[in-house]
């Protein structure tokens, strides 16, 4: 993909982890993107992630050229947006969103998959290496515990989609996207500009079928 230092070619999306992030993250690979692809225990995603919560810009700016397409933390889910968007005008941003309560049941559903206890369960996906993550639901989010965070989640959950929509309201540069939309392929491209691949939408999280 060609792109330049104002962001033309580029594809950022903000939504938050466990909103078919990774879906799309397929979908852009298949439309010939190269995709900076979240991953918890991966090096790329703890670093970017610790660049962002230092706001170490310049060496973001860095790490951005590599990349044709960014998704999951810390893209989505933090403030990052505002940054990004003043600094690649000619950037395109894809929010993916999901309903509210199963967003949450899928998140907590992650974040207890190596320890039921919700006291423990973020040291316990610390431990297992998702050191980036845990970082930004300590620093960013003000979560140390899943203990009693339902409230706490679905408010910064609202609140931020909420301020994102209005943020690019009415920009042509910004697509809000549900994986449950009948013509994923068709709309996806339609905002891309891409031509509909003879395939299937990935849909990579069978839970989100039919959410």
């Amino acid at each position: 993909m060609k792109t330049d230092e104002t962001g033309h070619g580029k594809i950022f999306c903000l939504g938050f982890p466990k909103t078919g992030t990774t879906s799309l993250e397929v979908a852009l690979q298949h439309l010939g993107y190269k995709v900076c692809r979240g991953n918890g225990r991966n090096n790329h995603t703890n670093y970017l992630i610790a660049l962002f919560v230092h706001r170490e810009y310049d060496e973001l700016r860095r790490m951005i050229r590599h990349f044709d397409a960014f998704a999951d933390l810390p893209w989505g889910g933090t403030d990052f947006y505002l940054w990004l968007s003043e600094t690649y005008p000619e950037a395109r941003f894809i929010q993916t969103i999901r309903e509210p309560q199963a967003w949450f049941r899928s998140l907590s559903n992650a974040a207890h998959s190596l320890d039921e206890n919700s006291e423990t369960a973020l040291e316990s996906t610390h431990a297992a290496g998702h050191y980036g993550a845990v970082y930004l639901f300590n620093k960013v989010w003000q979560i140390h515990s899943m203990a009693g965070a339902k409230e706490r989640l679905l408010e910064i959950y609202g609140q931020l989609n909420s301020d994102i929509e209005s943020h690019f309201a009415g920009q042509d540069r910004f697509f809000s996207f549900a994986l449950t939309q009948e013509r994923r392929w068709d709309e996806l491209c339609d905002f891309l500009d891409k031509k509909v691949p003879d395939r299937p939408f990935p849909l990579e999280n069978p839970s989100q079928r039919s959410r």
